[in-house]
């Protein structure tokens, strides 16, 4: 009973190793065709221009002196920022200062100032040099270290100041003179003025209320993977201004010079839902939707609205025309968003009350018969229409259909519940395989979704069903019970290459001979054949009669 436990124990043991070993060199060939595929679209394809932006009054944008309208550009990066998304790495980059996942909010090490939330106390630790002049009018410098809880300020931790749980904050905005934090188990905003040491709470958010906050302030993900720009509209210099100023760049210039990607009025906050509010400075109150994440096109179609975790990333910029007159010239958001494969981009635009004004979509330029010139999607181009991508796509199609193929139904059934980041890190569940890419397809009802799944990763299940085959043949050779061949059958099909893999690994090591009543090979150590039954016949060694003494 003992061995019997110890050899399970092996064979687990073995399957884990065999696994990882066989998962890693797949990981590293599927990520190389990836990359491949991605890096080999033409520029062009993996940017988009909208012009004019509508974002600026039309009687600005169509001034008789505009020669450029005003346009938004954005684009897709592929290539060295890719490696930031491969495990260690970005695990350290999202949890060092400031980053996504870190609860350092401001850090210089030179100036010695920082501010960061402390869990033990609950309360935000700003630290910073200030400056004060002495009575004998000479500056000295002070450094101050103050807690902020909801309850209050103070230069020492103090229970009475409260306690946050679990802040999310606008990292963007000015430290020191205005801090805002939305926490997430108390449900309400805070303002934090440590210049003033005041703090200003919001209004509490009732439960059942559609609001669950996820970021707040300046709202991107992964940016070094999608830039947005927007350019105003330019007019043409005239001679007089050429004499006063010179201008580098040709013979145009910004007909509004003084433009900000912030509201000032009011603070950009991201839903779960995937849907973008207004919350209002003063009050602390929502003032209603600024748009929504568009939905990038995907090979299949797939959802029409996206939450942060469909998307690998995505920025969103407001736009004021004039940071003088900041109550009056919100005019509006653009946003731009990268599916989960990385393999299209969409780009929309919305007005001051949160309507959608334009969209576009990533689109590849083909030249069809008669040179007759039409776009394809983005997701569908990077894997058939650029030179090479055939061949790419066939090879990553065949690598994934190595991996065990109950792990590729894994992948299908759990396509959507993965964060699109992490599904670039995955070893064992894919989520940007072409079966889990079926599995987010929502033009079919689940019967056939499921059936075109099988028929995906039908070569994965006919070299399953092949080694299992190969396994259970051996299996009887080597004398195996009926139990134990029925155990490595359905393992080998279930777990593929990697399941054959460990049988041969751990099958039973025994020299076979010959036996006696049947003629097929057998295993000495059985006390009968497990071919035909019969006993094992060993002659008996009778001691002799006589022996050799030394006279």
């Amino acid at each position: 009973m003992k061995s019997r436990k110890i050899h399970s124990v092996t064979v687990l043991a073995t399957g884990f190793v065999v696994l990882l070993l066989l998962s890693l060199p797949l990981f590293w060939a599927r990520w190389l065709c990836e990359i491949n595929l991605l890096d080999m679209m033409p520029r062009d394809s993996r940017e988009i221009t909208m012009r004019p932006s509508g974002l600026v009054p039309s009687e600005l944008e169509n001034d008789p002196n505009v020669v450029q309208h005003s346009y938004i550009s954005a684009s897709m990066e592929h290539g060295e920022p890719d490696f930031i998304f491969l495990g260690i790495f970005d695990y350290f980059l999202d949890r060092g200062p400031k980053g996504r996942y870190s609860n350092i909010y401001q850090y210089d090490k030179d100036d010695e100032e920082w501010t960061y939330f402390d869990e033990d106390t609950g309360q935000i630790v700003c630290h910073y040099t200030q400056q004060e002049r002495l009575p004998d009018n000479t500056l000295h410098l002070r450094k101050v270290q103050l807690y902020a809880g909801p309850e209050g300020i103070s230069e020492t931790s103090d229970k009475t100041l409260g306690r946050f749980i679990y802040p999310l904050v606008d990292k963007d905005r000015p430290w020191l003179s205005l801090f805002t934090l939305y926490d997430k188990k108390l449900r309400r905003f805070f303002q934090i003025n440590f210049r003033d040491r005041t703090v200003t709470k919001g209004p509490k958010l009732v439960k059942d209320v559609l609001h669950n906050p996820i970021q707040i302030g300046r709202i991107v993900k992964n940016w070094p993977q999608v830039k947005i720009y927007w350019e105003p509209p330019k007019i043409k210099i005239s001679e007089e201004d050429k004499e006063k100023r010179s201008y580098r760049i040709g013979d145009t210039k910004p007909i509004i010079i003084d433009v900000v990607y912030n509201t000032y009025q009011y603070l950009l906050i991201l839903d779960a839902t995937g849907r973008i509010d207004l919350l209002d400075m003063e009050t602390l109150e929502f003032a209603g939707s600024a748009g929504y994440l568009p939905a990038p096109e995907t090979l299949y179609p797939s959802k029409k609205f996206v939450t942060t975790k469909d998307l690998l990333a995505y920025e969103v910029r407001p736009l004021n025309l004039s940071p003088f007159r900041p109550e009056s010239n919100y005019r509006g958001i653009f946003t731009a968003c990268v599916n989960r494969e990385g393999t299209s981009m969409a780009v929309a635009v919305f007005d001051k009350e949160g309507k959608m004004i334009t969209n576009s979509y990533t689109k590849a330029t083909e030249y069809a018969e008669r040179r007759r010139t039409v776009t394809v999607p983005t997701s569908k181009a990077v894997f058939w229409e650029v030179p090479w991508a055939p061949t790419l796509t066939i090879t990553k199609y065949l690598l994934e259909n190595l991996h065990p193929p109950i792990l590729s139904l894994a992948s299908y059934s759990s396509a959507g519940s993965i964060e699109a980041g992490a599904g670039h890190r995955a070893l064992f569940i894919l989520p940007n395989s072409f079966i889990a890419m079926k599995g987010r397809d929502v033009r079919s009802n689940m019967t056939e979704r499921f059936f075109a799944a099988l028929i995906i990763i039908l070569p994965s299940i006919l070299l399953a069903i092949f080694l299992a085959w190969r396994v259970g043949k051996d299996a009887t050779v080597v004398g195996l019970s009926e139990n134990s061949r029925i155990f490595w059958i359905l393992v080998t099909i279930a777990f593929g290459l990697a399941g054959y893999i460990t049988y041969r690994l751990t099958r039973p090591k025994v020299t076979l001979v010959t036996c006696a009543n049947c003629g097929r090979m057998r295993r000495p150590d059985m006390e009968k054949c497990h071919r035909c039954g019969s006993k094992w016949h060993v002659p008996e060694l009778i001691p002799p009669t006589w022996r050799v003494i030394d006279t």
